[in-house]
C-alpha cells in the first residue's frame, strides 16, 4: 500500500464527509470529499484511491447504481457502503457488486475506524496497513516524544495522533505477574475503560484502563511470553498496544505529563535517580540547593518534590519547612536511606510520603501513581441527600439542537442519585440539558424500544452481558437486535453492552472510576442526537 493512502468519501451530506475527513486524516490518510454522485463517480474511476466510502441514498444516482458503474472501470477498488436506511436488497446488491463492508449511520468514530482499517487489511493489493506500528516499535526502547498520563496509564502520541499506550504498575517479589491479557487488533477502546488485564500469582486480576479512545492497531506480543517486561521496562519494551485514536482532541487534555522536581546535592545519585525517573516517563528538573529550588517551585507545572534526604543531611527538614510555606500545594516525597537519622524531623512538617530507598524495590512507581492520581468525581452532596435511590428504567434528554434521546436500561443497572444512574443524570444537568427520568425496573423489550422510537430521535439501549471481556468493557453492539424485532431504523437505535464483574449482579463491583467513565461515554452517545 502506498504511503499516505487516499480515500474518497462520496455522500450528499456535507457533515458526513467532514466527519470522515476529520477522523481518518489523523490516521495518515489523505481524505477527499465529494457531495455530488456523478462527480464522485468520475473521480473514483480515474483516481488512485485505496478505498471509496460511499453513501447509498443520494439524489440523481444512488449508491448501488454508482457501484455498478464503478465496477466497469475499477473492479478491484475496495468500497464501503454507508447508509442510514439499511435493507436486505441493498445489502445483497452491494455484496454482489463487491462492496467490502457496510456501515450504518450515524456511526461512532470507533466504528468508522474499525470498518476502514478492516477493509484495507483485507485488500489483497495492500502490502501493509497504514500507520502500522512496526515502525514505532523499533524505536520504543528510546522514546523521543512526551509521555502523557491518565492516572497510571500512559500514552505517547505521533504527529498523526496515533499512539502507543501502556501502564505503570508496582510488582512485588511476592506478587509476580503470571499473564497479561492483551486487547485484540481491531478492538475499540474507550478512555478510562479496560485496555488490558494483568493476572498475578495470587490469582488476582488488575484491570488496566486505556488512556485514550481508539481502535487497536497492534499489540505487544512480547508480553504474552514475558509478562515481567510490563514492570521491568514499562515505558519501553513493556508497551501494551498501538492505537488509532478516534477522539484525540476531546480527550488529550485530560492526559497530563508527569513533571518531577528532584532535589539532590550528589551528582552521582541524582544522575541515577534521573535515569530511573525518566525511564518511568517523568520529566525531571534537578536542583542542588534552596536557591535553585526557590526558583523552580514557581513553575506551576511541578506537582511533586522528591527530596534526597541523604544528600541534604540535617539541612533537609528545614528545607521542607520552607517549601511548605512557599508552596503549600506542592507534594513533598522524602527519599530516605535505610539508616535515616532524620525521619522524625521530616515528619514534623507536612510531607506526602517518606520512603526508604524506593528505587530499590520499585516502590517509586506506586508513589508516582499516588502523587499524580486524578481526584475522583463524586455526586454533589445536595443531590445525594434528596435522592431516594430507587431504580431507573429510562433517562430522557433534549439536546442543544432540539433533538431528543432516550436511554433504556436493563433492570438493576441504574439507580436514582447514585452509581451509574446518578453520574449520567449529573453530567447531563452539568451541560444544562433538560433531563427526565423514568422510575422503575422494567425489562427492555422490542415493545418498549418501539414506543420510545415514536417520541424520540435517538434510543440508546444499555445492557450488562457477559461478552468474555474484562470487567467494565464497553461494546457498541451492531447486531441490530432491536432493529430487526421492531422495524425501527438502525440509525435511530444504539445498543451499549457492558461486561459485568464475574460474580457481580448488573454493574455492582465495578470501581468508581470505571463507573464515572462509563457515564461519560454514555452521555456522549445521548448528547449526539
Amino acid at each position: 500500500m502506498p504511503k499516505d493512502p487516499k480515500l474518497l468519501v462520496v455522500d450528499d451530506e456535507t457533515a458526513i464527509c467532514q466527519v470522515c475527513q476529520r477522523i481518518l486524516s489523523r490516521q495518515g490518510f489523505q481524505v477527499e470529499q465529494c457531495t455530488d454522485a456523478s462527480e464522485g463517480l468520475n473521480r473514483a474511476a480515474e483516481g488512485d484511491y485505496a478505498a471509496i466510502l460511499l453513501d447509498v441514498k443520494m439524489p440523481e444516482m444512488d449508491g448501488i447504481q454508482f457501484l455498478e458503474e464503478l465496477r466497469k472501470k475499477r473492479p478491484d477498488v475496495p468500497v464501503m457502503i454507508m447508509t442510514a436506511y439499511p435493507s436486505v436488497p441493498n445489502a445483497a446488491a452491494a455484496v454482489r457488486l463487491g462492496a467490502s463492508d457496510y456501515i450504518t449511520k450515524p456511526f461512532t468514530p470507533e466504528q468508522i475506524t474499525q470498518s476502514v482499517r478492516r477493509m484495507l487489511a483485507r485488500d489483497p493489493r495492500g502490502e501493509s496497513r497504514p500507520g502500522h506500528p512496526l515502525t514505532i516499535v523499533e524505536s520504543w526502547a528510546n522514546p523521543q516524544g512526551q509521555f502523557l498520563f491518565l492516572d497510571e496509564s500512559w500514552l505517547q502520541a505521533d504527529e498523526d495522533a496515533s499512539a502507543c499506550v501502556g501502564v505503570l504498575l508496582k510488582c512485588s517479589q511476592e506478587k509476580r505477574p503470571l499473564a497479561v491479557r492483551l486487547p485484540q487488533v481491531g478492538e475499540a477502546l474507550f478512555q478510562g475503560l479496560p485496555l488490558a488485564g494483568v493476572t498475578f500469582a495470587d490469582e488476582s486480576l488488575v484491570v488496566v484502563p486505556s488512556p485514550i479512545s481508539g481502535v487497536v492497531d497492534d499489540v505487544n506480543e512480547l508480553l504474552a511470553s514475558q509478562p515481567s517486561a510490563l514492570f521491568t521496562d514499562p515505558c519501553g519494551k513493556g508497551w501494551i498496544a498501538c492505537v488509532c485514536t478516534t477522539r484525540f482532541e476531546k480527550e488529550i487534555d485530560r492526559c497530563k505529563p508527569r513533571h518531577v522536581l528532584l532535589a539532590n546535592t550528589s551528582p552521582s545519585s541524582a544522575g541515577n535517580q534521573l535515569e530511573q525517573l525518566t525511564s518511568l516517563g517523568c520529566r525531571v528538573d534537578i536542583v542542588k540547593d534552596y536557591d535553585e529550588l526557590a526558583l523552580a517551585i514557581r513553575d506551576a507545572g511541578h506537582r511533586v518534590l522528591l527530596l534526597d534526604a541523604a544528600s541534604f543531611a540535617a539541612l533537609g527538614p528545614e528545607l521542607v519547612r520552607r517549601v511548605n510555606v512557599a508552596v503549600p500545594s506542592l507534594k513533598v516525597v522524602v527519599i530516605g536511606p535505610s539508616d535515616s537519622h532524620w525521619e522524625a524531623a521530616y515528619r514534623e512538617h507536612k510531607i506526602f510520603y517518606y520512603s526508604v530507598e524506593p528505587f530499590v524495590d520499585n516502590e517509586i512507581v506506586e508513589i508516582l501513581n499516588a502523587v499524580f492520581q486524578s481526584p475522583a468525581r463524586s455526586l454533589r452532596q445536595l443531590e445525594r441527600s434528596k435522592a431516594s435511590f430507587t431504580p431507573i428504567s429510562g433517562i430522557g434528554v433534549t439536546c442543544r439542537h432540539g433533538g431528543t434521546a432516550q436511554l433504556l436500561a436493563a433492570p438493576g443497572l441504574l439507580r436514582e442519585g447514585e452509581g451509574l444512574g446518578g453520574q449520567i443524570v449529573q453530567r447531563l444537568m452539568d451541560q444544562a440539558l433538560p433531563v427526565r427520568t423514568t422510575r422503575g425496573d422494567e425489562a427492555v423489550t422490542p415493545t418498549s424500544v418501539l414506543k420510545a422510537a415514536g417520541t424520540c430521535d435517538r434510543i440508546i439501549v444499555l445492557l450488562a452481558k457477559d461478552t468474555g471481556r474484562l470487567p467494565g468493557t464497553l461494546v457498541q453492539d451492531t447486531t441490530a437486535e432491536y432493529v430487526s424485532a421492531t422495524g425501527v431504523s438502525a440509525s435511530k437505535v444504539a445498543t451499549l453492552v457492558v461486561q459485568p464483574e464475574p460474580n457481580g449482579h448488573g454493574l455492582t463491583g465495578l470501581d468508581e472510576r470505571t463507573i464515572a467513565f462509563l457515564a461519560e461515554h454514555i452521555v456522549q452517545e445521548m448528547a449526539s442526537c
